[in-house]
């Protein structure tokens, strides 16, 4: 247990989620445009980038908070991006 301390303690735990978000994100994508009729067809590209947007926003805003030198407005504006792209989810998901 005391070899995974300096992982959590570092950037690389949240920068490797970001990674996963992208590559997420990418692969959704690329199985929309092969398969537009499937359950995942191409309407859905707004609620994929509104839901891993938003999420995206707070593991940074997190990275913003765990720096040695943290930055507020950095972190204020990730949080705030993470309601903003939170809100244009409900949204999207509400005009079903």
């Amino acid at each position: 247990m005391d070899r995974l301390v300096p992982i959590f303690d570092s950037d690389a735990l949240p920068i490797g989620i970001l990674v996963l978000i992208v590559l997420e994100a990418t692969v959704l994508f690329l199985w929309q445009r092969r398969n537009p009729s499937s359950a995942l067809g191409s309407p859905n590209t707004a609620r994929i980038v509104s839901f891993l947007g938003a999420g995206g926003s707070l593991v940074a805003a997190m990275i913003f908070h765990r720096r040695p030198d943290p930055s507020p407005e950095a972190f204020a504006l990730a949080m705030l991006a993470a309601l903003v792209i939170h809100l244009w989810h409900i949204t999207v998901l509400l005009r079903r």
